[in-house]
Order: C-alpha cells, then sequence, then structure tokens
C-alpha cells in the first residue's frame, strides 16, 4: 500500500478523510482498511475536531474491498475483523460524520456510505451490491444495510445486484441530498458541516445514541421509557444545555470549544 491511498487533513473543526486509489476505483486492501481506522480514532480523540467527512478521489467513492492479491497484503480477503472494525467504528464515532459521495459506491463501499450519518451524493453516482455475481454474499454490510434498508430492499438490491441511482436513492430515503454538479456537491457538504457545528458536541453524541439506543430497544417499550427519563435528566443537569439555554435567552451564539470532545471524555462518557 502506497502511504498516500487514503488522505487525512484538518480544515478548521472539520476532519477529511479521503480515499486516494483512484486507479483502482479506490477498492480497499488490508491496510488502507487499518489505516482508515487509524484516522478515523485520530479524528475522534482530537478535541479540535467536531465534524468528520469521508470523501475520495477520482471516478468511484470506493469499489469495496479489493479481492486481488496486492504486493503488500499475504492475501486476497481482508480479515474480518479490522473490516468489521472499520464499519462499527465509523458508524459508532460519537461526532458526526459526513459522507461526500463523489462517484459510486459498490460491496464494501456501500457499507461505508451507510455507516455514515449524512450522504450527499454526486448526481452521476450510484449504489450496487453486485457480491453474488462473484459468487458471494455481502455478509460484513448487511449489519449497517439491513436494518436501514428493511428486508424487503436489502433483498432486492443484494440479490439482483443492480445499481440504484443516486436520484433512486433519494427517492427511497437513504441519502441526504443530491447534489446538482460538483460545484454544488461541495457547496451542500459544506451546508451540512456548518449546521453542524452549531450544535453542542455533548449533545450531538448524546443524540446518537439516544437513537441508537431507543431503536435497539423498539421491542421493549419499558425499557425505552426508562432510557429516554434518565437521557433527558442527564441532558437537563448538564454544563453545556446551560450554556446553550444560556446563550439562546440572551440571543448570543454559543461556544462550544469549552465542551470539545477529546479521548478523556468520549470514555468517560461513553
Amino acid at each position: 500500500m502506497s502511504e498516500n491511498d487514503i488522505l487525512y487533513s484538518k480544515q478548521g473543526a472539520t476532519a477529511v478523510i479521503t480515499l486516494n486509489r483512484p486507479k483502482r476505483g479506490n477498492a480497499l486492501s488490508g491496510p488502507m482498511v487499518s489505516q482508515l481506522i487509524d484516522f478515523l480514532n485520530s479524528a475522534i480523540d482530537d478535541v479540535a475536531v467536531r465534524v468528520i467527512v469521508i470523501t475520495g478521489n477520482g471516478k468511484y467513492f470506493c469499489t469495496g474491498m479489493d479481492l486481488t492479491p496486492q504486493d503488500d497484503t499475504p492475501t486476497a480477503m481482508n480479515p474480518v475483523a479490522s473490516t468489521l472494525s472499520m464499519f462499527t467504528t465509523l458508524s459508532r464515532s460519537p461526532k458526526p460524520t459526513v459522507c461526500r459521495m463523489n462517484g459510486p459506491a459498490l460491496g464494501g463501499g456501500v457499507g461505508i456510505v451507510f455507516s455514515c450519518n449524512f450522504r450527499i451524493v454526486h448526481p452521476s453516482a450510484y449504489f450496487s451490491m453486485p457480491e453474488v455475481h462473484r459468487g458471494l454474499i455481502p455478509a460484513l454490510i448487511s449489519e449497517i444495510i439491513v436494518p436501514q434498508l428493511g428486508a424487503f430492499r436489502s433483498k432486492q438490491y443484494m440479490l439482483s445486484g443492480e445499481r440504484v441511482s443516486a436520484q433512486e436513492a433519494y427517492r427511497v430515503g437513504f441519502v441526504t441530498a443530491v447534489a446538482e454538479d460538483q460545484e454544488s456537491l461541495d457547496k451542500k457538504v459544506q451546508e451540512y458541516v456548518d449546521l453542524l457545528l452549531l450544535g453542542g458536541p455533548g449533545a450531538m453524541r448524546d443524540v446518537k445514541l439516544l437513537v441508537d439506543t431507543v431503536d435497539s430497544r423498539g421491542g421493549n417499550p419499558h425499557a425505552v421509557t426508562g432510557y429516554v427519563r434518565e437521557a433527558f435528566a442527564k441532558m437537563i443537569a448538564s454544563e453545556e444545555a446551560a450554556h446553550g439555554i444560556g446563550a439562546f435567552a440572551s440571543r448570543e451564539k454559543p461556544n462550544w470549544d469549552e465542551f470539545a470532545l477529546g479521548a478523556d471524555k468520549l470514555k468517560s462518557k461513553l
């Protein structure tokens, strides 16, 4: 793997992770998966970072896992544990994540998109899970995708391997927005980043935890009610809430810098 196959940069309070292997469709090798996890953890631990953006260079966003042998990898297949860890680290990030989908996503690339909270898509992009065409199944991404798509759509897309256009994805409801062109793609991504930076870091972390917990306990109303009450009590007594409410009352913009989330706060809160 080239050390430049994945790029990491910071733009103010935003960390940008770029898949940078355009000649291979940004297909992920084993070392790239490990490096992506490392970059994600770096962004999560960095108190200066409040939003994480993932994108790709070239024609494709990500064509999934690289199944061809590489000089720098001992096997054609990525280790299951590290691949699952990549999806888990991204989907459970306490900081909001935005996918700037510059082009098509296939297989594992679809898993990366579905692991992000916001998905801004180039109009020429499409989604496809063609694993069955190779005698494979999209097992590792199913945990991320099936709960969001539902059984019917998941079976349709995974059995057919069809290409789902950006416009159809928006109609079905699993992307945030479809840009008109490259320029508007960047503009729309920035619009959502700016919106996210208005929110309290702790509140955004707790919103993600709230939704995931309520969703997972949907079959147990009593457990949901208990958790919601606990979450409300914790929120209303927090210093961050007091600061936000005070700023609203005085018609001032809240300064969230002192509430920025880093490794120590994340470990103590989660």
